[in-house]
C-alpha cells in the first residue's frame, strides 16, 4: 500500500508548475525593480541637465525652480564663470521606499550632477 503511493506521481505537474510560476514571479519583480530604478536615474539626469541649463543662463535660483518643476530637489548649485554645475536628487520609487521601511533602512535618493555652459559667439 505504501509502496504504491510512493510510485504514484499524480500532482507532480502542479507542484512543478507552481514552482516555475514562483520563479517567474520573482524574476519579474527583480526586473521590474531594476527598470524602475533605471527610469528614476534617467529622470534625475534629465532634471539635472535642465536645471544646469537654466542655471547657466539665468542663475541658480532659476535652476532650482526648473529642478522643482521636474520633481527633483536641488542638492548643490554653483556657477563658475559662464558654467553652472547642478546636483539634484529625486525621491526613490514608491516600492523601494516601502521595502526600505520594511527592512528598517532609509530609501536612497537617486542623484545626478550635470554641467552646462553658455556658448560663446
Amino acid at each position: 500500500m505504501i509502496a504504491s503511493r510512493l510510485r504514484d506521481d499524480r500532482g507532480v505537474g502542479t507542484v512543478l508548475g507552481m514552482a516555475l510560476g514562483l520563479v517567474l514571479l520573482a524574476a519579474g519583480s527583480v526586473i521590474g525593480g531594476l527598470v524602475a530604478i533605471t527610469v528614476g536615474h534617467q529622470r534625475a539626469a534629465v532634471a539635472a541637465d535642465l536645471a544646469a541649463l537654466a542655471a547657466a543662463s539665468h542663475g541658480c535660483a532659476d535652476g532650482e525652480r526648473v529642478a522643482r518643476a521636474q520633481g527633483a530637489l536641488t542638492v548643490a548649485c554653483r556657477t563658475d564663470g559662464m558654467d553652472a554645475v547642478v546636483t539634484v536628487a529625486m525621491p526613490a520609487p514608491g516600492w523601494l521606499v516601502r521595502v526600505a521601511e520594511w527592512s528598517g533602512h532609509e530609501a536612497p535618493a537617486l542623484a545626478s550632477t550635470s554641467r552646462a555652459g553658455l556658448a560663446s559667439g
